[in-house]
């Protein structure tokens, strides 16, 4: 064992005394009558997975010709958001049932949200058992060291936002009778991750040729630190500039197809276009300033921030989120793969 492999052992270690420590203090919860484990899905990446969609941005989808039709899926009669039967989730700290608001914090433009809802509300639709979203994103990082596994990381280590990863997931298991006391009692089991980052990686033509070997091994320390030896992986593209991307944009969307492609990971790791999902309207209105103009208000009502950040379209995650949910659900569906 390793420095770095040691001192992981040692914060989960410590994570699960402090709980149990903890537990005996708890109030007496009684145990549910349906013991299936809760399905926990651990959701990582940048800036993107933290989510900067703005839910006032939303009701755009009902007018996708082709998506509109989802709207009412997530929508009340009154005009309300709906939450997650039975869905949860812990975004570093931020916790409860799943709702609209879980994407990125501090926005002028109001709550936000990432892939976590489209995901959690079709995922959560597909199971009959309790799903728990465990969410880890950080903004303006990359797998070439900030998400480094230790497998690559030498005599450095895991890479530190690869670190905080595992820790946020042992933590939150290890707690999860105090942290969400309706789930008490239950056993858990992790039904899938899904891994959406990529542009602090894109932006280096070094980091973009090594991104298969970092992002394929990354993965496999995940699944041996996490002991999920075949959990299912769902990988994200960067879609910026949707199917008019070129150059170094088309280079890397193959370094993360590629991933998907590696002989031990092929069966249980899709990686899920999201190109489709980048809202054309936006960009052209992006591009013409209106967004900063005296008809702002046409940009603002469907978008919300910049390109790189899927112009801030609610409708854009909550699509990308459930197409990462029908990539999953296809997974845990499909017959296991033949040696």
């Amino acid at each position: 064992m390793n420095i770095e492999t040691g001192r992981i052992t040692a914060v989960v270690t410590s994570i699960v005394v402090a709980a149990t420590v903890a537990a005996q203090d708890a109030p007496a919860v009684d145990p549910p009558t349906d013991r299936s484990p809760i399905k926990v899905y651990l959701l990582a990446g940048q800036s993107n997975m933290e989510g900067k969609g703005a839910v006032n941005t939303l009701p755009w989808l009902g007018e996708d010709p082709e998506h509109g039709r989802l709207l009412a899926t997530i929508r009340n009669r009154d005009g309300s958001w709906k939450e997650g039967d039975d869905v949860w989730i812990d975004y570093l700290g931020r916790r409860g049932r799943l709702a609209v608001g879980f994407g990125s914090t501090g926005s002028p433009h109001g709550p936000l949200i990432g892939p976590e809802y489209g995901f959690g509300m079709n995922v959560g639709e597909a199971n009959d058992a309790p799903v728990l979203l465990v969410k880890a994103a950080w903004g303006g990082k990359d797998v070439a060291r900030d998400f480094r596994g230790p497998t690559l990381g030498g005599d450095e280590g895991p890479g530190e936002f690869y670190r905080r990863t595992i820790e946020h997931y042992t933590s939150t298991i290890a707690e999860l009778d105090q942290r969400f006391p309706e789930l008490a009692g239950r056993s858990t089991e992790l039904a899938g991750i899904v891994w959406f980052q990529g542009w602090n990686d894109m932006v280096n033509e070094e980091k973009t040729a090594a991104y298969t070997a970092n992002l394929a091994q990354m993965i496999r320390d995940l699944r041996t630190d996490l002991d999920a030896p075949d959990c299912p992986v769902v990988i994200g593209e960067l879609g910026v500039d949707g199917d008019r991307a070129k150059g170094g944009m088309l280079v890397f969307r193959a370094a993360q197809a590629a991933v998907a492609e590696q002989p031990d990971l092929k069966s249980n790791v899709r990686f899920v276009r999201t190109a489709e999902y980048y809202d054309r309207i936006a960009h052209e209105l992006y591009k013409q300033d209106v967004w900063k103009g005296p008809s702002k208000e046409r940009f603002y009502r469907i978008a919300s921030d910049r390109p790189y950040h899927y112009l801030g379209s609610g409708k854009t995650q909550f699509l990308m989120g459930k197409a990462f949910a029908d990539a999953m659900i296809q997974m845990e569906s499909a017959p296991p793969a033949r040696p």
